[in-house]
């Protein structure tokens, strides 16, 4: 017997929960003995559907994962249980869990205090314990032999991929020009930066980011004061992201750290010319298919934001380099890779 553990569908998707989300699909269809079990507190009941999840226990979160999911396993006779968001339960031996990448050890800062010290606990306790460890790039696998002191035979890399829609038609903020970012509202991803950069851009241009606030958000509010060019978006569809993406002069993703960084891969797919910050993961994802500037100088975003808004010769490459990057990236494939290592650890 093969468990999912699908908390995932109890929370609003970022890059982790797509992660979960896409690989569970693919799993359904090439095996459908899986079994996703989910808090009852699910948010999107049409996947809950597709994946034919059941609802256990009574409490929700944290809480129901390690213990009405553990109780559940045992009632079960201790199966393999395979995790997809940085979690799993303490002290269980028969599992897989899936660590996207070492932010909280990187630079605690980034985090709450309650969060931090709850991973700092958790993911070593897992890690160690679990039949294998699934990541999602070399970058992150690296991170994690250096803050976990894995064996690198035990972590496996499995990529992320695009699933949006690259034939919406959606007409954005009236067609007026604009930059997109998408990302998690907090300060790994590097916003104030990129608005310090935007802010010193002598065009009629706006700046459009997209992302779910965090409970430890820094966004200085006193850059986008009165500043009506800025716009922030808590939260889009699919579809409406797609969109986005298909009519921005580029996409722009500046973050200080990434496990992978899904975003610009999904800006490459709908054709949109992407800037990322010079770091290991957009090295290793984004390859030559994008531009790169340094995340901890503004002036060095501001020039190559500009290169990207007056060289249409510039901004053509990137999108015919971004055509053949995405190819390297599927999701089919990667589940299909998921469940070969999960048959190896039955």
């Amino acid at each position: 017997m093969i468990i999912v553990n699908a908390r995932f569908l109890t929370q609003r998707v970022t890059g982790v929960q797509r992660f979960a989300i896409e690989i569970s699909k693919v799993l359904r269809v090439l095996n459908d003995k899986i079994v996703f079990v989910a808090p009852r507190n699910i948010l999107d009941m049409d996947l809950a559907k597709q994946l034919d999840a059941i609802t256990i226990g009574k409490n929700e979160g944290t809480i129901w994962e390690q213990v009405d999911l553990r109780y559940y396993l045992m009632s079960k006779g201790n199966p393999l249980l395979i995790n997809f968001c940085n979690t799993g339960i303490l002290f269980y031996n028969k599992q897989i869990v899936t660590i996207h990448d070492m932010s909280y050890k990187v630079n605690p800062k980034w985090f709450t205090r309650q969060f931090y010290l709850w991973y700092n606990y958790l993911i070593p306790h897992i890690a160690t314990r679990s039949l294998k460890i699934f990541t999602v790039s070399n970058s992150s696998k690296k991170d994690i032999i250096k803050h976990l002191k894995v064996s690198p035979d035990k972590i496996s890399v499995i990529y992320n991929s695009s699933n949006l829609n690259t034939n919406n038609t959606f007409e954005s903020v009236n067609m007026e020009k604009y930059l997109l970012s998408v990302s998690s509202l907090d300060p790994r991803k590097n916003l104030n930066n990129l608005i310090r950069a935007f802010k010193e851009i002598d065009k009629d241009i706006r700046l459009i980011i997209v992302g779910l606030k965090k409970e430890k958000f820094t966004l200085n509010d006193d850059l986008t004061s009165g500043s009506h060019n800025i716009i922030i978006k808590n939260y889009v569809s699919d579809s409406e992201l797609g969109a986005l993406m298909k009519h921005a002069e580029a996409f722009v993703y500046l973050s200080f750290y990434e496990g992978f960084g899904l975003p610009p891969i999904e800006a490459m797919s709908i054709g949109c010319p992407v800037l990322v910050s010079d770091i290991p993961a957009h090295r290793e994802i984004c390859g030559n298919a994008a531009l790169y500037a340094n995340p901890n100088n503004v002036n060095d975003i501001k020039n190559k934001i500009i290169s990207l808004l007056n060289d249409n010769a510039l901004k053509n490459e990137l999108v015919l380099a971004g055509e053949r990057n995405i190819k390297r990236f599927n999701w089919f494939n990667s589940g299909q890779s998921v469940l070969k290592y999960i048959n190896e650890v039955i």
